[in-house]
């Protein structure tokens, strides 16, 4: 078994989110099988955490946390978030000598500000500053949500 820990790339599930979703997954809060759970770490500053489980479509673990970032943005009443720091994780484990594996658990980790200038972040936490970055929320939820379901409402 081995895992493969490394710095998730979100620009890119944004950008892969033009094509038309195979699969959802559901955006919830943290429970048993996943979902997201988030702190205030600042003046409106979060830390967002997701995880997923083996059967979730891949990227699920980043598209709920960029999801889940926007829509407190937009909550808190800005419109852009910076993204200062992220992480993401996938484990894999091989089937015996075949090249089949299996996917595992995800999870991805965004540490976000709220603001309302489009400009690039000028604190960047990540070890790659490619990886911060500022994003439209509006847009990112509207790109995101047919990846997603979500709960019924009462």
């Amino acid at each position: 078994m081995r895992k493969l820990f490394s710095a998730a790339l979100f620009i890119s599930i944004i950008v892969s989110a033009t094509i038309a979703p195979a699969q959802t997954v559901k955006y919830r809060r943290w429970g048993m099988t996943g979902g997201y759970k988030d702190k205030v770490i600042g003046p409106n500053s979060w830390r967002v955490v997701t995880g997923t489980n083996g059967g979730a479509p891949e990227g699920s673990a980043g598209r709920i946390a960029l999801y889940r970032a926007a829509e407190l943005t937009s909550l808190a009443g800005f419109r852009y978030f910076q993204i200062i720091n992220q992480k993401g994780s996938q484990m894999y484990m091989g089937i015996g000598w075949g090249p089949a594996t299996i996917r595992g658990p995800g999870g991805a980790e965004l540490t976000i500000i709220a603001v309302n200038d489009p400009a690039a972040p000028q604190t960047c936490l990540a070890k790659q500053p490619e990886l911060c970055t500022t994003l439209d929320a509006q847009e990112t939820m509207d790109k995101i949500k047919p990846y997603l379901v979500f709960p019924e409402s009462k």
